[in-house]
C-alpha cells in the first residue's frame, strides 16, 4: 500500500521533471500508473524481499525502521 501511495506522490512531483528517468510516467492515468506500480512491486521489489531480504534478516546486527520519505524512524541494534 505504501508503495502505491508513494508512486502517486512521485507522479505529481519527481516524475514532472523533464530530466527525470521517470518523466515518461507523468502523463499516465491513475489506472495506468497503478498497473505499472504493481508490476514494479511484483517483478522487482517483491522478488528482492523474498530472495534477499527475508532469508538474511536474521543475520542483521542493525535494523533501520523507515517512515515517510524514507526518513529513519527507529534504529534497533542486536546484542552481540
Amino acid at each position: 500500500e505504501w508503495f502505491l501511495e508513494r508512486f502517486k506522490k512521485l507522479q505529481q512531483t519527481a516524475f514532472r521533471n523533464p530530466e527525470s528517468y521517470f518523466h515518461r510516467y507523468a502523463t499516465y492515468t491513475e489506472e495506468e500508473l497503478m498497473k505499472f506500480a504493481n508490476e514494479v512491486w511484483d517483478e522487482i521489489n517483491l522478488v528482492n524481499l523474498q530472495q534477499n531480504i527475508l532469508p538474511t534478516r536474521f543475520r542483521a546486527d542493525l535494523i533501520l525502521e523507515k517512515g515517510e520519505c524514507h526518513f529513519v524512524r527507529g534504529v534497533r541494534i542486536r546484542k552481540i
